[in-house]
């Protein structure tokens, strides 16, 4: 009940409006998965859920107003909870309305549940200068295909199923023409109650160089230091890459302890496209210092600085990164990808394919699976990276007005 009055406050709060003057839009995307747990127990567990994510947007001169809000019934063994963990725990928020709607409680074992997310509500003004932003956007940059050094504030996990809308942040953002394909980019993103240890900022530039298109950014989140940066340009029949970023743990900290820690990351890859691109292929390669090439390691890793604090969620070193997408109408789109540890060796798998029944009405389905030495249990040693991964079968459709 709270959700509806704050989504109706909303609305309110444009004032002298018609609603032919206000933009209303939505998607409706039910979507059923399958996962094949592992620990604690070996078992299936399947989800029904049914976003329906409602957005408003409306123009007032110079000014822009966005705003999405969506509620998500679901169904499983169990639902879904609504409690935030692993990524979605550092989520860049100052505030929340409570995930979850019903039931008040959770026991664990519920079977239907209806979450909600504020997912967008912010403010944009256009000038001769710059654009100015303030409220929950969605910020994300980087070239890299698989994994991006750089995209530190909301990046998806790998082999993430719905990646339609990045997840909105609380943000101040300004971002400044400098030339034809060149800005100047800064801003704050808070993190719970405003707290400096849990925000951000960052300074970025793009520029349009030598038929290059290259980016420094220069950032600080959640007492870390991050520089990087990226070159992106047309090499022969395709386009080449490479992005890389270094990164200071606890580098803001008040004294040094031994939670600081100095690792970097790179990812550079070349894709192209054949046959009049029905076909489009692309490989990229990641290396990650503060990963092992000894599966024994990750165990500390994963309660390291780079893992805990530092953005990281890979355990090894050397990857290979190969996609593949083919157009086999203008309807119909297959892709297959993996993420492959050069070291252990393992890999996650991700097949998918998209059909699109009409204009408004795309049908998905995919399948998503890590292949690997599993151990035996759940507190025992890994033996590889992604052996333990599960995996995921999904059908989706999304309906969009």
């Amino acid at each position: 009940m709270k959700s509806i009055i704050f989504f109706t406050f909303i609305l309110s709060v444009i004032n002298g409006v018609t609603a032919n003057e206000i933009e209303i839009s939505g998607v409706l995307k039910p979507e059923f998965s399958i996962t094949d747990q592992t620990f604690p127990d070996s078992s299936l567990r399947y989800v029904f859920q049914v976003p329906l994510r409602l957005m408003l947007h409306h123009e007032i001169g110079e000014l822009d107003f966005n705003s999405a809000w969506v509620p998500v019934p679901t169904a499983g063994n169990p639902a879904l909870s609504g409690n935030t963990s692993g990524n979605d725990s550092h989520i860049f928020r100052m505030a929340e309305l409570e995930r979850r709607i019903f039931p008040s409680g959770w026991n664990g074992d519920e079977s239907f549940s209806i979450l909600q997310n504020l997912d967008r509500l912010n403010l944009s003004l256009r000038t001769s200068i710059a654009t100015l932003t303030a409220g929950r956007q969605a910020i994300f940059w980087g070239v890299a295909k698989s994994i991006s050094p750089t995209d530190f504030i909301a990046p998806f996990q790998y082999g993430t199923v719905n990646t339609e809308y990045r997840t909105g942040v609380d943000a101040i953002r300004s971002v400044f023409p400098v030339g034809m394909m060149s800005e100047l980019d800064a801003g704050y993103v808070f993190g719970k109650n405003g707290r400096f240890s849990e925000s951000g900022c960052w300074l970025r530039g793009r520029f349009y160089l030598f038929r290059t298109d290259a980016t420094l950014i220069t950032a600080c989140f959640r007492k870390n230091l991050m520089i990087g940066g990226s070159l992106n340009r047309s090499l022969g029949r395709g386009t080449g890459w490479m992005e890389l970023a270094v990164v200071t743990t606890s580098f803001f900290g008040e004294e040094e302890t031994e939670d600081e820690d100095t690792f970097w990351s790179i990812s550079t890859g070349y894709d192209r496209s054949w046959f009049n691109a029905t076909l489009y292929g692309y490989l990229e390669y990641h290396f990650n210092s503060s990963g092992s090439d000894d599966a024994a390691d990750y165990t500390d890793i994963i309660t390291g600085p780079a893992w805990t604090n530092g953005g990281i969620y890979l355990l090894g070193r050397h990857y290979l990164c190969p996609g593949l997408s083919w157009t086999l109408s203008p309807l119909l789109n297959l892709n297959a990808s993996a993420l492959f540890n050069l070291a252990d060796p393992s890999a996650y798998i991700s097949l998918s394919g998209e059909y699109s029944v009409r204009e408004d009405i795309v049908l998905n389905m995919g399948y998503r699976q890590g292949v690997g030495k599993k151990p035996l249990s759940c507190d025992a040693t890994p033996l590889s990276e992604f052996g333990s991964w599960p995996g995921v079968c999904f059908m989706s459709s999304g309906y969009y007005f």
